[in-house]
């Protein structure tokens, strides 16, 4: 039961992703305002990961699944039927504070089920299931949305659910932590969200030339006050979501920061990925699901092998490859051109998530590795929380860099071409390929012609150079790798009887 609610999770983002392009079009969303249909699930998950795994503790694990259950159909119902884009997100993130509630409640489960033995090989059963999950996610939202309705990428939740509850009432015994504090950091909650807001607000607002770019600015810089803010508060807070005496383990700060810049070029790769497939090589969503089917079961087998690799090669190695496996399928796929379609895409696609993957997987043991047992499951949700803020900034920033080049490349393509603000306005939303033949209105049809290719040539330059921007971060993360680990031998000398990850190779 714990393998399907950890399988609905993580299919969420893949089929909603497939998705978005169709519902903008009916929800009358602009290209840009697309991002939050993944944004507002992972912000609310990345807010409240840490303090739910503390509420499950105090006020019960089978309580709080079945709490997150609820919640979770409630939003998938209200996505469901949503005719807005703002009806849209906030039921997203009601689905996000649902999965927050859920993980923790489930991991703390299947730990208290089974014996250590037995724990390891059900823990290794929930990623393969996340795993396939993961990668049927495109094919399923892809089909529902180009068979049936978009909507039911979400409504198809519901039985699920059911499903869930039926079982946690009748298989599943309450647990407590003992002794576990009441008190819950709401305060830190409630600023890490605002930041986290505030700042996809104003990367949001400063990819809009209809918004005055001082409201960007000062969005952008309110978010940075929030965190600093952030960090000295939570110094003060007993069951802080930022737990200083963690951070301040070399081994877990450096896995939680590569598990955040992971999570960010990840979800905007697989963002404006999902989006140029549609826009740009025309696939409708079910298409589009199956071109990304490859890359999200490879993601899911190479998690899973990686795993085992551990016992053969260091932690470090394996990263590095991970790493080295990232940046090339990126920068490869920034140079193919794009008259080679998706055939040429296919390669570069594998490479991806031959480094995704095992990195996911590869940061989790790092960090968890420097942590002392009674505080894995802290532990684990503080590298979910900056996995998944990374992911919603990744996206919100892969939706500001793509429309930025992609208005500056418009723009100077058409300087020759007679066409109004409103006509070049009409190119940026969701499904533009389709309403290049509405651009006709005083135009000859060589102009018209050349607004499509401009079109074409301007969401290909996008595409490429937001790819070549983030190149750079998996390099960052090889670095926070090798930083690691000379943190770890350095740690391993001064402080031989150290019981926390003492014994890791790294």
């Amino acid at each position: 039961m714990i393998a399907v609610v950890f399988a609905i999770l993580n299919a969420d983002i893949t089929t909603v992703n497939v998705a978005l392009v169709t519902l903008g079009k009916d929800l009358h969303a602009d290209l840009g305002d697309l991002q939050w249909g993944l944004n507002s699930y992972m912000l609310a998950f990345a807010a409240l990961i840490v303090a739910a795994g503390r509420v499950a503790d105090v006020f019960g694990r089978r309580r709080c699944l079945l709490a997150g259950a609820i919640l979770f159909a409630v939003a998938s119902l209200l996505c469901g039927i949503a005719s807005t884009l703002s009806v849209l997100v906030i039921g997203r993130v009601l689905q996000g504070a649902a999965g927050a509630l859920m993980v923790p409640a489930g991991m703390a489960i299947i730990s208290n089920a089974y014996g250590s033995e037995q724990r390891a090989l059900a823990l290794g059963t929930l990623v393969g299931v996340s795993g396939v999950a993961q990668s049927m996610g495109p094919l399923l939202g892809g089909f529902l949305t180009a068979e049936v309705s978009w909507r039911w990428v979400f409504l198809m939740n519901l039985p699920l659910v059911a499903v869930i509850m039926i079982v946690s009432v009748r298989s599943i015994q309450e647990s407590h932590a003992e002794n576990a504090s009441h008190r819950i950091d709401f305060i830190g909650v409630i600023i890490l969200a605002a930041a986290l807001t505030s700042l996809l607000l104003g990367l949001n607002a400063a990819q809009n030339p209809d918004k005055d770019q001082m409201v960007a600015l000062g969005l952008i810089a309110l978010s940075l006050i929030l965190f600093v803010i952030l960090i000295f508060v939570e110094r003060r807070t007993d069951n802080a979501i930022l737990d200083g005496k963690l951070l301040r383990l070399p081994s877990f700060l450096c896995s939680c920061v590569a598990s955040f810049l992971l999570g960010f070029v990840f979800f905007l790769f697989l963002f404006i990925t999902a989006v140029y497939l549609q826009e740009r090589l025309g696939y409708n969503a079910l298409t589009a699901g199956i071109a990304l089917a490859p890359l999200s079961l490879v993601l899911a087998v190479t998690g899973v092998m990686s795993g085992r690799l551990t016992s053969r090669f260091s932690l470090t190695t394996l990263l590095i490859i991970s790493c080295v496996l990232l940046a090339s399928g990126l920068a490869i796929l920034s140079f193919m051109p794009a008259s080679y379609g998706y055939v040429g895409m296919v390669v570069p696609f594998l490479l991806v998530a031959a480094g995704v993957g095992p990195g996911f997987t590869l940061l989790n043991t790092a960090g968890l590795a420097a942590i002392s047992a009674e505080r894995s499951g802290q532990a684990t949700g503080m590298i979910y929380m900056f996995r998944f803020a990374g992911g919603a900034i990744g996206v919100s920033a892969a939706s500001a860099l793509h429309s930025a080049i992609f208005r500056h490349q418009l723009v100077f393509r058409l300087s020759e071409t007679p066409l109004s603000f409103a006509q070049q306005r009409l190119l940026e939303q969701p499904g533009a390929a389709e309403r290049i033949r509405q651009i006709d209105s005083g135009l000859l049809a060589s102009q018209v012609e050349q607004v499509r290719q401009a079109f074409y040539e301007s969401f290909v330059a996008a595409f490429t150079g937001t790819l070549r921007l983030n190149v750079i971060v998996p390099i960052a993360i090889a670095i926070l790798t090798m930083m690691l680990m000379m943190g770890k031998k350095e740690g391993t000398k001064q402080t031989p009887s150290m019981n926390v990850g003492a014994n890791a190779d790294l």
